[in-house]
């Protein structure tokens, strides 16, 4: 069988037995971003949100980068 879809995989076939990401959204010097919680300090882009183009442009900001975060106290 073949599927053509414009959807990912795992969108599709979705298995309820694989540990669910943690997404969050935040901000990293006033670019809000959509992320993946990796441990406590350290968080992978997964989405960039954000109207202004030259964002999109920015090498630190394309998805899979990792993000040092500061925990909250």
């Amino acid at each position: 069988m073949i599927h053509y879809s414009i959807f990912p995989l795992d969108q599709i076939f979705y298995d309820y037995n694989t540990p669910q990401m943690q997404l969050e959204e935040i901000q990293v010097e006033g670019v809000k971003m959509i992320v993946r919680k990796e441990s406590e300090t350290e968080s992978t882009i997964v989405q960039v949100i954000s109207g202004d183009p030259r964002i999109y442009l920015n090498p630190r900001y394309q998805p899979g980068t990792k993000v040092t975060r500061i925990p909250k106290i």
